[in-house]
């Protein structure tokens, strides 16, 4: 027998072929996603990289979409009407530019005007391909791709600051792919649920929090503010309680109100 030379193996690897352990497509497809956004993230200037959560807490990572405005939403102190607020706000994030995509497919699919296209940011004269706020824009949208979080960051009238941040209960990507498995296996995806978390400062009243998470058409929610206001807001939650059901039609308990803690 010829000795064979020294570190030749005698026969040729084994391929491995396709088990359990192989990503599936829709992994694979994820996987290139995230670090396509990965990727992206890694070229954008560092002042859009960095930034505060709900709270300004100085150094904080920024995530997702940040909507913040530069004037009040109403022009001088009046008392907030919650249908007028929501209204408001709905448009606010709709012609903030971060679901520009979105938009566009709706209006090629001919169930929105071109004019609210035109009203995007991306589209209006003093906004280049190449500023700031556009590059700015495009950091967010992936930053919301990869988080599913967007916040709102604005004033309601003078000294009346609202702070909002709504997230997803499950990160996109992973909820697209247990999409994927569903559609599959013939199933339908399940509905995603969603946290919410709001701060109102308002003159002569302080600060009012409340945490939310809906999944489906079912509500929790607790509130806190400062501990005279304690017993007042816990009156009124029983005509919130009301409008919720009666009007959003979902379910809830009582909701807690309980002290800010020091």
């Amino acid at each position: 027998m010829d000795l064979l030379p020294r570190h030749t193996l005698p026969v040729a690897p084994v391929q491995a072929t396709a088990s359990t352990t192989e990503f599936s497509q829709a992994g694979q497809q994820i996987a290139r996603l995230v670090q396509l956004i990965q990727s992206f993230q890694q070229q954008l200037p560092a002042q859009f990289s960095q930034g505060s959560q709900l709270g300004n807490q100085p150094g904080a990572q920024q995530m997702g979409g940040h909507i913040k405005l530069n004037a009040p939403i109403f022009p001088a102190t009046t008392q907030l009407d919650a249908l007028t607020l929501m209204g408001r706000l709905q448009t606010i994030v709709k012609d903030s530019g971060l679901f520009y995509e979105a938009l566009l497919a709706r209006w090629a699919a001919e169930k929105i005007p071109f004019i609210q296209v035109r009203q995007q940011p991306h589209n209006l004269g003093q906004f280049r391909a190449n500023s700031p706020q556009i590059q700015q824009i495009l950091g967010q949208q992936l930053e919301l791709l990869n988080s599913g979080m967007i916040r709102i960051d604005t004033e309601l009238w003078a000294n009346a600051h609202l702070q909002w941040l709504v997230q997803p209960d499950v990160n996109p990507l992973v909820q697209r792919w247990r999409d994927e498995q569903s559609r599959k296996q013939g199933e339908e995806p399940e509905p995603p649920a969603w946290n919410s978390e709001i701060k109102l400062t308002l003159p002569n009243v302080g600060e009012i929090r409340a945490q939310m998470r809906l999944s489906q058409k079912r509500l929790t929610m607790q509130l806190q503010c400062a501990e005279p206001l304690v017993e007042s807001l816990q009156t009124a939650t029983s005509r919130l309680l009301a409008r919720l059901r009666l009007g959003a039609g979902v379910e809830i308990d009582d909701i807690p109100v309980s002290r800010l803690p020091l």
